[in-house]
């Protein structure tokens, strides 16, 4: 099963971008979550159309299953 945490940023103009990091810890909480997207934030590295990402928008863990067949 393939794990993904997605986080969703958004910008001052309301663009938005996903960030994705494959194999999430499970041990993950909602505050260290928050606490990262606040780091990535005040990091001003991530821009979308000239802006800085400026607010979260979501967290989530996807899970799938991936069957390989050839």
């Amino acid at each position: 099963m393939a794990k993904t945490l997605q986080l969703q940023f958004e910008t001052e103009n309301g663009k938005l971008l996903m960030v994705t990091v494959d194999n999430p810890k499970d041990t993950l909480t909602e505050a260290e979550i928050e606490a990262g997207m606040a780091v990535i934030i005040a990091s001003n590295v991530f821009h979308v159309a000239g802006r800085p990402v400026s607010a979260v928008k979501s967290a989530k863990v996807v899970e799938r299953n991936v069957t390989q067949i050839i």
